[in-house]
């Protein structure tokens, strides 16, 4: 199977960004999405990863992904797979969920996991259709879409194997003042005295609460929180070179390592598209 890879943007649709993939054997480092993220796998088998536990899906599977959780997936014996992914700004899901009493708080609520259900895939698909410019009402085709597969997942929830991702616990104040600090300076050089400092705790203490909380070292998850902003910039139009300096990166080459083990594509590639 040839190797493909297309991206949906649409200004009229600045809330959504799709991708699909044919025959795709990218690997993925452990990376987090601000957004919240929709897969479904179209051929092949892949390992989808969330924290410390892993599961194998297949086509058919629908994967979804809470804002923030750190995970991958991966293709199963390094054999190509297909998919489909669809990130959702946040604010602009929960604001659409709250329009009804029964999705209220779900986008921050549900838990990531994974689902197998044939009218999750039918819904998936009537998206992709909106998506690709063959229905009528592109924005009222997605909202009714992403509704009913909400809906549709939180009635799953209750009765399918979830992979369960990491809760607050008490105490963990301290950490998320680091992760805050963290991601308001991630620009920036940040030292992890200065992140212990903010946190309240010792280096070797800090270093062990963001592994268990955000299944990554300090380092790495200001690489992934770089990298997400560096997507934002070359949406806009910056320039690989731009997006990596303005976000904090000296070496390009550098720049284009970390982009590409996290997004699947070079930062030309994902800005063309």
């Amino acid at each position: 199977m040839p190797s493909s890879m297309h991206f949906w943007r649409d200004p009229a649709l600045t809330f959504l960004e799709g991708r699909r993939a044919t025959g795709s054997l990218s690997c993925y480092a452990p990376h987090t999405h601000p957004t919240f993220s929709i897969g479904i796998v179209d051929a092949g088998r892949s390992v989808f990863t969330l924290a410390a536990s892993s599961m194998p899906i297949a086509p058919g599977d629908v994967v979804l992904v809470r804002a923030g959780d750190v995970h991958c997936c991966n293709p199963e014996d390094l054999q190509s797979w297909s998919y489909r992914m669809f990130h959702l700004d946040l604010p602009w899901l929960e604001a659409l969920l709250s329009e009804s009493p029964a999705t209220a708080g779900l986008a921050r609520a549900m838990r990531s996991q994974v689902i197998r259900s044939e009218q999750a895939v039918r819904l998936l698909d009537r998206m992709t259709v909106a998506l690709d410019g063959r229905a009528g009402d592109k924005e009222a085709e997605v909202i009714t879409c992403l509704h009913e597969l909400m809906l549709l997942c939180a009635e799953a929830a209750g009765s399918v194997a979830q992979a369960h991702s990491y809760e607050d616990q008490p105490g963990d104040a301290g950490l998320r003042r680091a992760y805050d600090y963290l991601q308001a300076h991630c620009r920036q050089t940040v030292a992890i005295d200065t992140l212990a400092q903010v946190a309240g705790t010792g280096r070797y203490q800090l270093i062990r609460q963001f592994r268990r909380r955000y299944g990554l070292t300090p380092h790495a998850l200001q690489l992934d929180m770089k990298i997400n902003q560096a997507r934002a910039l070359l949406q806009q139009g910056a320039s690989a070179t731009d997006a990596a300096y303005d976000t904090g990166f000296a070496d390009q080459s550098h720049f284009h390592r970390v982009f590409k083990s996290r997004v699947a594509a070079t930062p030309l590639q994902y800005r063309k598209a």
